[in-house]
């Protein structure tokens, strides 16, 4: 696997991060409560949920933008131990991974109030912005692990891709899931309830053969 792909992956498991899914059903509801019925051109609804989601995929940016900046000028300080430290970042998703698989609790979450429909847009910014928070209190190591590799990249061009692959994988899930609560609500909703409860060993499973990647990508560099 390249690291772009693995990039990507780990965007789409950032999306999926525990203490930042759980916020999904309450936003959700509220997005499908404002349009209860599938009556109104498709055009609209389409414009809608997108509308919708970028705003949400603008608020994740932020966040991830000052992640990114804190990360980069860390890195000026540490650059010659990069391959070290993203070691130590793959053993310690892999530990996160065991604690998640044994019910430790290593998450937090958001409340989000009531919405208004006048304010639609303004509660989509501020929920990426939240989503996002959740997703880096998490899963903080997913994305140091992308940015500290970037940096390593033997170009800017290379390393500004493992960004935008992290990036494109968390704003395509934010946007699919959007999209189906426009078209497939009911679908959605049945199984993100069912999903749920398995959504932390899930990623439990999958951090542990992140961090094992990591780990085996990092040694046949320096092999």
């Amino acid at each position: 696997m390249e690291f772009i792909e693995f990039s990507f992956l780990q965007g789409v498991l950032a999306f999926l991060a525990p203490c930042a899914v759980a916020l999904l059903p309450g936003y959700i509801f509220s997005f499908i409560s404002r349009n209860p019925t599938s009556s109104g051109q498709l055009s609209a609804r389409l414009g809608r949920g997108l509308k919708l989601a970028l705003l949400s995929i603008l608020g994740i940016l932020l966040i991830y933008s000052i992640a990114g900046t804190m990360i980069v000028v860390a890195g000026q300080f540490l650059k010659d131990y990069m391959k070290w430290i993203t070691i130590i970042m793959g053993i310690i998703l892999i530990v996160l991974g065991i604690l998640m698989l044994l019910g430790k609790n290593i998450s937090f979450s958001f409340h989000i109030e009531k919405s208004n429909p006048k304010t639609e847009a303004i509660e989509a910014f501020f929920f990426g912005i939240g989503y996002a928070t959740g997703a880096l209190g998490c899963l903080f190591p997913l994305f140091l692990i992308v940015a500290t590799q970037a940096m390593a990249a033997d170009t800017v061009w290379e390393g500004a891709s493992y960004i935008l692959a992290y990036f494109a994988g968390m704003s395509g899930m934010m946007i699919v899931t959007i999209l189906l609560a426009i078209f497939a609500k009911d679908f959605l909703m049945k199984n993100l309830r069912k999903i749920l409860p398995y959504m932390e060993k899930i990623t439990a499973v999958l951090l542990i053969v992140a961090g094992a990647y990591v780990i085996y990508y990092q040694m046949a560099l320096f092999a």
